[in-house]
């Protein structure tokens, strides 16, 4: 078993005893994984969570996502939504090689309870005895891959802010749309070959500021008419931070797909 390496994020604030990481470490260390890890940094605005997301992305850090928290942890939004930046950007490049774990370490998670990139994570209520030996089989089984027919990707940087890169998994989609619900605003839109911001794009009739309402919230739309591949992406550039995104085919395409993505 030795040689699995797992990345541990402990979301956990302060100095409580009876939430410490050690104990979790230590587990894990003597069921023969190779630890490494950092507490959670809750810094929306300076976009913290990229720096977890580019760890993850280097398969020599990491072959198991572990995240360890309390109830209260998994129900905060803020950290909820730098999870599923995390989760959106492991996801897109690692979906076939990276396990995701959630350790509950005073409550047994839920899927329905997750944000939606989190639902497909092996679940472990922390108060069982033997949640460790299960975390070891999960080190070595196949993650499940995409669920979905959409990719989603975000890309973070301090000078060029939070963009959001969408696309088809297989297939073509004729035009393409994302919206947000809640705290957060599109600010530019592109088009181009997957994960790579372009220079330069040619946006095929742009719409901005399409309001609909689905599952009784309210989303904010743009949308462009481009043909996407699985090659090819739409970016948005996205201020703030959505409680929910809208995306999929242009509203004006016929049996339009949309899907409805939760990340706080």
């Amino acid at each position: 078993m030795a040689g699995k390496k797992v990345w541990v994020t402990w979301l956990p604030g302060g100095d409580d005893a009876a939430v410490s990481p050690q104990d979790t470490l230590a587990l894990l260390t003597r069921y023969g994984l190779e630890v490494s890890g950092a507490p959670w940094i809750d810094d929306l605005e300076k976009l913290a969570w990229s720096e977890l997301g580019g760890t993850l992305l280097d398969p020599a850090n990491a072959d198991l996502w572990l995240i360890a928290g309390l109830e209260s942890d998994f129900q905060a939004p803020e950290k909820r939504y730098g999870l599923s930046m995390v989760a959106a950007m492991a996801l897109d490049a690692r979906a076939a090689d990276l396990p995701i774990l959630c350790l509950g370490l005073d409550f047994a998670p839920r899927a329905a309870a997750l944000p939606s990139l989190l639902r497909g994570a092996k679940l472990f209520d922390g108060r069982e005895q033997g949640w460790g030996a299960k975390a070891v089989a999960a080190a070595f089984s196949a993650p499940a891959g995409h669920s979905e027919d959409f990719r989603l990707n975000v890309i973070g940087h301090s000078l060029i802010g939070q963009w959001l890169e969408v696309g088809p998994v297989a297939g073509e989609w004729p035009g393409v749309m994302l919206g947000t619900s809640g705290e957060g605003k599109i600010t530019h839109h592109a088009v181009g070959p997957r994960g790579q911001l372009p220079e330069k794009a040619v946006l095929e009739y742009p719409l901005e500021g399409l309001e609909a309402e689905l599952g009784g919230a309210k989303f904010v739309a743009w949308a462009v008419q481009n043909t996407l591949g699985p090659g090819d992406s739409y970016f948005v550039r996205l201020e703030g931070h959505p409680a929910k995104l809208i995306l999929g085919h242009h509203p004006g395409a016929d049996e339009a797909e949309v899907y409805v993505v939760e990340l706080a």
